[in-house]
């Protein structure tokens, strides 16, 4: 029998065989005139109406209608999406909620590039090389992409689109400020030269983060980051393009607690920088060839000092937990333990012969200076081929291969690399003018991980000229990244005086991965209905949806319990609903609502980021210059030790025109219902963030030639 690979691989083989008769692309360019046209569900630029999954687009225009200063605030505007703050700089997104402790079933793309953390499968929020200001749109596809983007797509994939070069202005300065000590400035530079057009940003940003935290009354979970990305796009002809980009990120997270004998703040110290390129080519209105490369590396650098007894950077201890932690803990509480095996009692022995050895010495404090470095590198190159060899059938397809590495002495002690193969595959056939059907693959192998594939298959039915009916079947991964996998955990550290004539040592605990988990899943079913009445200016998406996530690996990696399993599960059932409508050009407003149900979770863990009811709603108006908005932000915080979360903001802005200068200045009041806040821990002390204040007051000016 033939293997999804190898038919992905023909799929994609035949399309290039075929002759390029159809002088148009149906859909390529632009949709049915009025509802919005995306690319990011199956690859293919389709409308609204013809996607196989519900998808919330966020463009520029929105952000600044309400406000909004950062993507993690832009995302509360996605149905079922839960946004959880647990620091200044922690962010905890997840689709459909589940997992808060390492939310990692969910991915993200800026032009294409994954954002996806390659050894410890995150997405750092803050850290996103990409400012709000240079954002055109965002669109979130609801549902299993695996079929599209391959495993950690699992959830949702939340497509990250920039403004183009030639779409900025030639000069521009852009400023916030306001309450929490936050600003930010950013400088924009836009030029032509010849066929090619240039943008370039450079970002200032700092933000105090909360008042109060639980684990630090000081609350030290401030951020401070520079930004820097330029991007460029040469059109050499009408067909055929190459679009460049480079970024890069570096700054300071404080972070207030890691270690419970810490005396000073492990504050992480990153270094991040991306380049790549796309190479598309158009053969013909029906044939398009792209070529996508790109080098990411995450450069983290975390140290701080902790005191613990002398004792426990003994190497006997060190070895005696590697044999068993259970017996360190009895050595550890004043006893003696017995040895399962002579082995076992061999090193036992030798761990308490060490610490009487020691004597009183084995108890005086002693300062080190642990660290959690880590360097993460990803090297990716992929070809994809677009064809419609007629009106009724469309077709992308590709190849290609990943390069992932992580390298740190404190979690995989040493260097580990992980490589990818993949071919894709989505074909949209329209046999009657009413029906239309979506069919995708995704097949990947992994080194780690084995082989996955994620198949996909839905209906479009349109059941009158404004209204639309989609049912959709899909099945998705989520795979486990190189430290689950490959972990090797342990402290080194530098001891002064030293112990034993050795000044190099090990803290006693440490953790080995086993090395035997398998992919997370996903089967997902939906039913979806969209209206769209111009007339009206309304557009409404409703979507019902059952989804089984199993073989799921929801615990979290500790140096003193490493044991991840694939023994856990959870179902998610609810509906959706998105809504706007323009009353005219100057008056318009959304409404989204989310109802979700979580069950039959077979740990706690699965229920620690879940709300039953979640939504937004905004007006906004606009009239001689001036420009107002009221929204809500809400989600009623159902999960294990999760607090209900509510914000209402109201925004006042002004745009004038100085000379060959645009100038827009905006103040934003936002009122939190309750200024604490409480999530799930693995502690199961449920610590909590506080601001000082309900209110908060935000500027933006902005200067535009």
């Amino acid at each position: 029998m033939r293997s999804p690979v190898l038919s992905l691989v023909a799929l994609l083989l035949g399309a290039a065989r075929f002759s390029y008769a159809q002088s148009w692309m149906p859909g390529l360019e632009v949709g049915d005139g009025q509802l919005p046209v995306v690319i990011t569900p199956t690859r293919l630029r389709q409308s609204l109406s013809d996607v196989p999954a519900s998808v919330t687009v966020i463009t520029d225009a929105m952000l600044a209608r309400y406000g909004i200063t950062s993507i993690p605030d832009a995302l509360r505007l996605v149905p079922g999406m839960a946004v959880t703050q647990a620091a200044g700089n922690d962010y905890r997104i997840n689709y459909h909620g589940t997992n808060i402790l390492v939310p990692r079933r969910l991915n993200v793309l800026i032009d294409g590039v994954s954002q996806y953390r390659p050894a410890a499968s995150r997405v750092d929020w803050k850290l996103l090389p990409v400012d709000i200001e240079d954002v055109a749109r965002i669109e979130v596809t609801r549902s299993p992409s695996s079929a599209s983007y391959g495993p950690n797509s699992m959830m949702a994939v939340v497509n990250i689109i920039t403004k183009h070069p030639r779409d900025v202005e030639r000069f521009g300065i852009f400023t916030t400020f306001g309450s929490q000590d936050t600003r930010k400035a950013l400088a924009r530079l836009g030029a032509t030269f010849g066929n090619s057009a240039l943008r370039l940003s450079v970002s200032d940003e700092r933000d105090g983060g909360y008042d109060e935290l639980s684990r630090d009354p000081q609350a030290h979970d401030g951020t401070r980051l520079k930004r820097l990305s330029v991007r460029s796009v040469t059109d050499f002809d009408a067909d055929h393009s190459l679009d460049l980009h480079w970024s890069y990120v570096a700054g300071t997270l404080e972070t207030p607690w890691v270690d419970a004998s810490q005396v000073t703040y492990p504050d992480q110290k990153l270094h991040d920088y991306e380049v790549g390129g796309t190479w598309t080519r158009r053969f013909s209105p029906a044939h398009e060839l792209q070529v996508r490369a790109y080098r990411t590396q995450h450069r983290l650098r975390q140290s701080w000092t902790t005191c613990y007894a002398r004792g426990l950077f003994l190497p006997e201890i060190y070895a005696l937990w590697r044999v068993d932690p259970a017996y360190v803990e009895a050595l550890i509480a004043g006893r003696v333990p017995v040895g399962r095996t002579p082995a076992d009692s061999a090193a036992i022995n030798a761990a308490a012969g060490a610490v009487q050895r020691l004597g009183a010495q084995a108890l005086v404090p002693t300062c080190v200076q642990p660290n959690q470095d880590l360097v993460e590198t990803r090297n990716d190159i992929e070809l994809q081929n677009t064809y419609a060899p007629s009106e009724h059938f469309r077709l992308v397809a590709g190849l290609g291969a990943r390069e992932q590495q992580g390298e740190s002495d404190t979690w995989l002690d040493g260097t580990v690399s992980n490589m990818l193969y993949r071919a894709f595959a989505s074909a949209e056939y329209r046999p009657w003018a009413h029906v239309l059907f979506n069919l995708g693959g995704y097949a990947e192998r992994d080194k780690l991980g084995g082989s996955t594939f994620s198949p996909r298959a839905a209906v479009n039915v349109q059941v009158s000229p404004h209204q639309t009916v989609r049912a959709a079947w899909s099945k998705g991964t989520r795979a486990p990244d190189i430290q689950e996998q490959r972990v090797n955990w342990s402290y080194k550290v530098h001891l002064d005086p030293p112990l034993n004539g050795r000044s190099d040592a090990r803290f006693y605990q440490s953790a080995v991965a086993p090395g035997d988990l398998s992919s997370e899943r996903i089967e997902s079913r939906e039913l979806g209905y969209i209206l769209n009445q111009p007339k009206l200016g309304l557009i409404l998406d409703v979507k019902l949806f059952d989804d089984k996530l199993t073989h799921l690996i929801s615990e979290k990696p500790q140096v003193a319990h490493f044991a991840p399993t694939n023994d856990h599960e959870v179902r998610l059932t609810g509906a959706e609903l998105q809504s706007s409508i323009e009353l005219s050009p100057s008056l318009g407003a959304f409404l989204n609502y989310a109802y979700l149900a979580n069950r039959d979770a077979s740990l706690e863990t699965e229920r620690s980021q879940y709300s039953r009811h979640s939504g937004a709603a905004g007006i906004s108006a606009a009239g001689g210059g001036w420009r107002w908005s009221l929204a809500y932000y809400g989600a009623s915080g159902n999960g294990v030790g999760e607090s209900r979360y509510g914000r209402t903001d109201v925004l006042l802005a002004r745009a004038f025109t100085l000379r060959d200068t645009s100038w827009t200045a905006s103040l934003r009041l936002s009122r939190l219902d309750a200024r604490r806040l409480t999530y799930y821990d693995e502690s199961g002390l449920y610590p909590h963030a506080r601001y000082e204040d309900r209110l908060s007051l935000f500027g933006q000016l902005s200067v535009r030639y």
